[in-house]
């Protein structure tokens, strides 16, 4: 921590200026798809089971990642009890953590001055504060990748340090249980070994004991992986095989090499991801060519940062799966570079108009938007139909739209007035300009749009429709119910007000429907259920089933008749089914998984 916060008073002020960008708008809303839910709802399953080992998803095994980035959502939930603020706290950590040690690494190599620059550069690249605020599991893995990185630099270019050694070789393996790409540091190694090699730079750093830093590594992978092959080989438990086969195997080495979904071609992060989301160092580096070589040519640790940087990128580009964040653990170490070249020379009119240029595009962009959805009668009819809106919430929306747009330009225009009579560009009027346009763009945003577009992002309105029904629906001798889901995305397990019982998240579409109807005219099963009036469980000699259905899943041997409409959520109409909706038979195979979601709804 302290060298986070081992700071001088502008680096202090910056700093601190970013935990607040960063930290302001947690709680304010619920956790938001393709990627929240899924692991909210895995660290939820945690602490309400006790079982942390394995990762469950709707009582289902989730083998897709491993655990530790929910296992630290997990760990705030208990500490906050609410869920809301839980899961974006590990990454928020992980970025401040991540900044401060960019901060640190550049002032140990070069200057104040450009680890404030460094610092000041990565807090301005969209990816960085992008994942800062949301909980996917990028900004964690990037962090321990930076750790290690920031280790090997320290003992091979600062000074000999084994304790920073060991480090890295510590939190590679944190990295390879958060998300298998922790072993990233390693190829560092490349142009280390290089230097090494061509002019004798850190041979002494080089000994025998760098042996132990690889079982660092995989003693803190086998704290973890242990317990799962003595249960897996020793005690033959099949799901565990199963879970050991797809995490070890399936997700990593198939994955990478023949990957079966966001396929890209090879130049999709050097045309598509790069130039958005690292457009703030990208434009330094571009703008001032000359003095990047001379950075790169008399900074040798610099150069390795650089080569790494492109190692990673390559790394990546060679996989046919491809998304924009998983080359962000690179980001900070071309901030550091992009800081260095600025420190050394100064911000050009052009680099200032580029920068003022885009922003200036982005406020006007969101002036446009907001005035269009106040004025354009076609465009706002459009989004109510298809997010299940009303006119006052677009109207919040448009106005939320004027407010960023125009406050943003209205930092430009202080900006303008400033230095008007200005010959050159002063780099920190630009600073606190762009740090100002940021904040307005960031906060809002975080907070009264967070507020706004919620019930939106979310199911619950779905799901309490569906409530409400089933109350409408429960005979005067019933007073239990039990509801079930196909074609589930983990949000409906999450927000749910009960429990629910789904038939796998990979289950062929005809296995499922067949398991489904059969689950739904089952009823010589115990009775489990909440009642309408207290919400506590009870047992109940009759009790009902009802199915939540997609309108365009085209569910078989069911009288889609009797069905009630709940309305839209994430852009599908939702049914509900009563038992009695179902055929006496179905020519469709019930020997699928049936699965319990735990009780309670996200906090």
């Amino acid at each position: 921590m302290r060298l986070v916060l081992n700071l001088n008073s502008h680096a202090s002020t910056l700093f601190f200026f970013a935990c607040a960008l960063i930290l302001i708008g947690l709680g304010f809303r619920d956790a938001w798809p393709p990627d929240e839910p899924r692991f909210a709802l895995v660290a939820k399953e945690m602490v309400n089971s006790g079982q942390w080992l394995v990762p469950m998803r709707g009582g289902e095994i989730y083998p897709d990642k491993p655990p530790v980035f929910m296992w630290c959502i997990a760990f705030f939930y208990l500490i906050t009890g609410s869920l809301k603020v839980a899961m974006l706290l590990p990454n928020a950590i992980a970025s401040l953590v991540t900044l401060g040690l960019t901060y640190n690494l550049s002032l140990r190599l070069a200057s104040e001055k450009a680890a404030m620059l460094s610092m000041l550069v990565l807090l301005l690249s969209p990816q960085f504060l992008i994942q800062a605020k949301f909980a996917q599991i990028d900004a964690l893995v990037a962090c321990f990748i930076w750790i290690g990185v920031y280790g090997f630099i320290q003992h091979f270019y600062v000074r000999v340090s084994w304790r920073w050694y060991f480090t890295a070789w510590f939190f590679m393996g944190l990295g390879i249980i958060t998300k298998g790409v922790g072993f990233l540091p390693i190829l560092l190694f490349i142009p280390i070994a290089f230097f090494a090699f061509i002019s004798g730079l850190h041979r002494g750093q080089w000994s025998l004991r760098m042996l132990f830093g690889p079982l660092i590594m995989l003693s803190v992978v086998a704290m973890w992986l242990a317990p799962l092959l003595y249960l897996g080989l020793i005690k033959q438990e099949p799901q565990i095989q199963q879970y050991l086969s797809n995490i070890l195997f399936k997700q990593t080495a198939e994955r990478y090499a023949n990957a079966w979904h966001h396929i890209e071609p090879w130049y999709y992060y050097i045309v598509e991801v790069i130039p958005v989301f690292w457009i703030t160092p990208v434009a330094i580096l571009l703008s001032k060519a000359k003095w990047l070589r001379n950075v790169l040519t008399q900074n040798p640790a610099y150069s390795s940062l650089l080569i790494w940087v492109i190692l990673v990128v390559i790394f990546f580009s060679i996989s046919p799966g491809k998304r924009g964040v998983y080359v962000l653990p690179a980001l900070p170490a071309l901030s550091m570079i992009a800081g260095l070249v600025l420190a050394n020379s100064t911000v050009s009119r052009g680099l200032a108009l580029f920068s003022r240029a885009v922003t200036s595009l982005i406020s006007g962009a969101l002036l446009i938007a907001g005035l269009a959805l106040l004025f354009q009668e076609p465009i706002a009819s459009k989004l109510i139909t298809r997010f299940d809106s009303d006119s006052e919430t677009l109207v919040r929306l448009s106005m939320l739209l004027l407010v960023l747009g125009f406050a943003g330009l209205c930092t430009h225009i202080v900006y303008y007035l400033y230095n008007k009579n200005r010959n050159a560009v002063e780099g920190k009027s630009l600073a606190y300009q762009l740090l100002s346009w940021l904040f307005i763009l960031t906060v809002i945003p975080s907070t009264f749009g967070a507020w706004l577009l919620n019930d939106y992002r979310t199911p619950r309105i779905v799901l309490q429709n569906a409530e409400s029904q089933i109350d409408n629906m429960l005979t005067k001798d019933s007073t239990a119910f039990e509801v079930g889901i196909v074609s589930f995305k983990e949000q409906y397990l999450l927000f749910s007000p009960f429990e629910m019982s789904h038939f796998g998240y990979h289950t062929l579409k005809e296995l499922e429907n067949g398991t489904a109807w059969a689950w739904l005219t089952d009823t010589s099963g115990p009775s489990r259920g909440l009642t309408k009036a207290s919400g506590q469980r009870i047992s109940s000699p009759i009790r009902q089933r009802f199915l939540l259905v997609p309108s365009d899943y085209k569910f078989q041997c069911v009288d889609l008749s009797q069905a009630t409409s709940l309305g839209i959520a994430h852009r599908d109409e939702w049914l509900l089914l009563p038992a009695s909706a179902a055929n006496a038979t179905c020519d469709l195979p019930t020997n699928g998984p049936v699965f319990n979601s735990y009780k309670g709804s996200s906090n």
